[in-house]
């Protein structure tokens, strides 16, 4: 992850970011075109996309184990 500190940001991003009872909603960031090119999610939402991910990855490695473990086991 990149770190910025929040001193070093524009003033309306900085107010979305301390909002004291912030909306459940991220920060969508539009390019000159109007393209959405990046998206700021609060650290609660950050937290829990990254446990979704590792729970996937644990599935993923289960797997291979599983299928590495059947095809020995047909090699035999």
């Amino acid at each position: 992850m990149r770190i910025l500190d929040i001193g070093k940001i524009g003033r309306e991003l900085t107010v979305l970011l301390e909002e004291d009872d912030p909306v459940e909603e991220d920060i969508g960031i539009v390019g000159k075109d109007g393209d959405l090119i990046g998206v700021i999610i609060r650290k609660d939402a950050y937290d829990f996309f990254i446990r979704k991910v590792e729970e996937e990855e644990d599935r993923q490695d289960l797997r291979t184990v599983e299928e590495f473990h059947a095809s020995r086991e047909k090699n035999q």
